[in-house]
């Protein structure tokens, strides 16, 4: 949503997703815009072409072996940014867990369990 948006040029969908939402993530709606969500990587695009240009005007003193192309600490910071997003899924596929793994209610399992009860040995116990 823009800042043009006021309650009257709001659709049905809009006004019901900002009541729903929590106040603190109304202001920012627009992200979940169809066309935000689509042109989203031009973001990081354009920073990456902002930090050659300044990597190009303020060159670093002592240059690593890689810097002979000029903004190549850009490039390398996207790359990683990907792979980074990319390997999201596979690790995910990996580490996740069934929702029962650690089982249910959180209680211990009687016959697994080192403690044991009163009544497991045969009477009351004072101690």
């Amino acid at each position: 949503m823009t800042e043009n948006n006021t309650p009257d040029t709001l659709t049905k969908k809009e006004l019901e997703e900002r009541q729903n939402a929590h106040p603190f993530a109304v202001p920012f709606l627009w992200l979940g815009n169809q066309k935000v969500i689509d042109n989203f990587i031009w973001f990081p695009v354009l920073g990456m072409i902002a930090m050659i240009a300044l990597g190009i005007v303020y060159p670093q003193k002592h240059p690593a072996p890689w810097d002979v192309v000029p903004g190549s600490w850009a490039i390398i910071g996207f790359a990683a940014y990907t792979f980074i997003v990319l390997c999201a899924k596979p690790l995910t596929a990996l580490l996740a867990r069934d929702e029962d793994y650690y089982g249910e209610g959180g209680l211990p399992d009687p016959e697994y369990s080192t403690e044991h009860t009163a009544h497991e040995h045969g009477g009351d116990h004072h101690d």
